[in-house]
């Protein structure tokens, strides 16, 4: 108990968002104040005891000017400042000394000035040794003139020693300043060139697998297509070995990419008006459209929100995939994830929503440790939650923990601004939703392929030749949208990495311009990236599914007529 009071105190004034540094410069400074405080608090108890009415007087002023200064001055705005400031009202502190009969012994009074320098380095760094050394330069001319008369002087061979302890431990201080600030920004670059090297690794391992996926899709593809009664025997043989050989090497790429950390997709913030109960609809979608992960969610409402909302959806969505994906591994297993959302501030244009995500746990220590280190930049493992805590410091919020009997809730807030043109009520009274639409036969379709590489164009067309009568190509994203504005499609397929615009940029354009005309075209991700989270990215960007290369024709089909009928 004592020693969780004295880490809250010593905490007092740390942001989450600080970086470690100065979270460890902070918790020095409150740990000084935390002695001196101390030191003259248990003074002017002694003084009120012993009737000595001139330290009583000293000490209480130098105890109520020390509280002014600690809350005048923040900590957590201006560390240098209130350390600075904290280290001069000690050094006027020990300076009395000299001048008032505080019944100690002079030796006790010069042995705390010795540990001054170390005191003053510790709190405020190299620039905290102008008050000691400011203060022997005084101490000196106290002792030196003989009409100052101080309380405590020291003959010449005293002084001479005690000058050049304290210039000693002065050096040493800053010597001890100076390999501690080596040893950190040694430990910096370490971390920063280890860390590029995981970056660098998986952006190796994250294009080789690419390439790897998109020609073996083609052969895939290719396979299908020659497997045909036609073949004698012999050639049956030899695709059968070449289709059992494609296998292999799609397993063993497998097997590549799963060391490979999950990637981010680089999040362009799209800025339209959209409906929050749609969106959240949508990710509770994702997380139970997967074939092996399936998420049981609960939403409570609790905000009131009438109108629709001026923000990014695809960062909402992702966000509310991200965080019940990463705390679904912490809960028991037999009860669901609640997402409460709630307004926590409300103007005439603006809202300030807060997402809290609750959950039945054992574990509750390990959840909010694991929060705790990546708020505080300590923990590198690539994780769901590492994922939304890197989306939420690009919109200037983060994760936040609470704990409760068996229970932690994690939360984080998004500002919006409010739509008066548009009320959910008005687009509940004509409702369009993704299975308003009639069903339609695939063979009627008029679809959009959109692929840069024209080797891959030409394999999905054959792939999809005898099924689909109707399909346009596009080179990139941009055509893509263009092609979009001219011609009414019923289904797009949407490739990822592409030059001008990349598939899931225009994925969230197209999405931009159904919000307007409320419209839904349905369209899946064919894409060769494959590692973790690729997926729940091209789904929080607005596909309504994903196939990742190299793939089977006959899913892709199956697909298509899921989402067209």
């Amino acid at each position: 108990m004592i020693l969780h009071i004295l880490l809250r105190l010593l905490s007092f004034g740390v942001v989450d968002t600080m970086d470690q540094s100065t979270i460890n410069r902070i918790r020095r400074v409150n740990l000084f104040y935390l002695i001196l405080f101390t030191l003259l608090v248990v003074s002017v108890l002694w003084a009120a005891i012993t009737h000595h009415t001139m330290i009583l007087i000293l000490d209480s002023g130098f105890l109520l000017a020390t509280a002014a200064l600690y809350y005048m001055v923040p900590i957590s705005k201006n560390p240098n400042l209130n350390s600075m400031l904290g280290l001069i009202l000690v050094g006027l502190l020990f300076l009395s000394g000299f001048f008032c009969d505080f019944g100690i012994e002079p030796s006790l009074i010069l042995a705390f000035y010795l540990l001054f320098p170390l005191a003053a380095v510790s709190v405020n760094g190299k620039n905290g040794i102008y008050v000691p050394v400011g203060m022997g330069v005084v101490m000196v001319t106290l002792n030196s003139v003989p009409l100052a008369h101080p309380q405590i002087h020291l003959d010449l061979v005293d002084a001479i020693l005690f000058f050049f302890a304290y210039i000693l431990i002065i050096f040493l201080a800053l010597y001890i300043e100076q390999s501690n600030r080596e040893l950190v920004d040694g430990l910096t670059k370490s971390r920063s060139q280890i860390e590029n090297e995981v970056v660098q690794k998986d952006e190796f391992i994250s294009k080789l697998s690419h390439k790897l996926r998109t020609s073996l899709s083609n052969i895939t593809l290719i396979n299908n297509l020659v497997h045909d009664s036609r073949l004698t025997s012999e050639q049956m043989e030899l695709v059968e070995t070449l289709k059992a050989s494609t296998n292999n090497l799609i397993e063993d790429v497998n097997n590549i990419v799963a060391i490979a950390s999950p990637g981010i997709v680089d999040y362009k913030k799209s800025i339209i008006s959209f409906d929050l109960t749609r969106v959240l609809e949508e990710a509770v979608g994702i997380l139970q459209s997967g074939n092996t992960y399936k998420e049981e969610v609960m939403v409570e409402r609790l905000d009131h929100i009438n109108h629709f909302l001026i923000g990014d959806p695809s960062l909402v969505r992702s966000l509310v995939v991200n965080i019940i994906k990463g705390i679904s591994i912490y809960k028991h297993a037999a009860n669901p994830v609640v997402l409460k959302i709630d307004n926590l501030r409300e103007t005439p244009s603006q809202v300030r929503l807060e997402f809290r995500f609750v959950i039945q746990t054992d574990l509750q220590e390990e959840l909010v440790s694991y929060v705790e280190a990546l708020r505080r930049g300590k923990s590198h493992q690539a994780s769901n939650l590492a994922n939304a805590h890197n989306l939420l410091l690009e919109s200037e919020s983060t994760l936040m923990t609470s704990k409760l009997s068996h229970q932690v809730s994690i939360q984080f807030f998004q500002d919006f601004a409010k739509d008066p043109t548009r009320s959910v009520l008005e687009r509940e009274a004509v409702p369009v939703s993704r299975g308003s639409k009639k069903s339609l036969d695939l063979k009627d379709a008029k679809i959009l392929l959109v692929e840069d590489n024209e080797i891959n164009q030409k394999i999905v067309l054959l792939s999809l030749s005898k099924r689909v009568s109707q399909i346009d190509v596009a080179g990139n994203g941009k055509e893509a949208l263009e092609m979009f504005g001219l011609k009414r499609y019923d289904l797009i397929l949407m490739d990822i990495i592409m030059p001008v615009m990349d598939g899931l940029t225009a994925t969230k354009k197209i999405r931009e311009i159904e919000s307007t005309i409320d419209s839904h075209i349905p369209i899946i991700t064919i894409t060769a990236n494959a590692l973790a989270g690729d997926r729940d990215n091209c789904l929080a960007a607005g596909a309504d599914d994903y196939i990742a290369k190299p793939f089977q024709a006959d899913v892709l089909v199956k697909m298509m007529k899921n989402l067209l009928a």
